[in-house]
């Protein structure tokens, strides 16, 4: 995916339409900051349908591996991407009232133009990331003496 592929949402979903494809790790910029190296590969799939209600709903499967920077060592870590999202599709703001209460695993963006298939798929990366990404025992862990140490002696 070299090109920024963007799509019609409720178009594809109507007609039923799947999209796959794999992208650079590099391509996403707004995890930069996360990131350890940004080598490697995204795999994705995208599928659209229109539900037995009439929901407009896109269906995003990611996965991969992001190397991330431990907040404690500030060495790699390698974190697997295996990413199920549900989102529905709705035209207005006013659409979104009570719609979170029907299905916790379902999602809800409101699309008024064309959607950025990078974009939705670097916001699913996004929200799934650690707050504070570190290994369960770090061997780097930095151990500073306290500022109060040298008064311990003193009394």
């Amino acid at each position: 995916m070299s090109e920024q592929i963007a799509i019609d949402g409720f178009e594809f979903a109507r007609s039923g339409r799947v999209l796959h494809g794999e992208l650079a790790v590099s391509r996403l910029g707004r995890l930069a900051d996360s990131l350890y190296s940004n080598s490697g590969r995204i795999d994705y799939a995208l599928s659209g349908e229109v539900d037995e209600e009439g929901n407009f709903l896109l269906h995003l499967g990611i996965g991969g591996v992001l190397h991330l920077r431990c907040q404690r060592c500030l060495g790699e870590i390698e974190y697997p991407l295996e990413l199920q999202a549900s989102l529905m599709l709705v035209k207005d703001e006013s659409d979104l009232v009570g719609i979170e209460d029907e299905d916790p695993d379902v999602d809800s963006i409101v699309v008024k133009d064309k959607m950025e298939i990078l974009s939705m798929i670097e916001d699913e990366i996004l929200l799934d990331l650690p707050f504070s990404p570190r290994h369960e025992a770090c061997e780097g862990k930095v151990v500073r003496a306290s500022p109060f140490a040298i008064l311990k002696g003193r009394v």
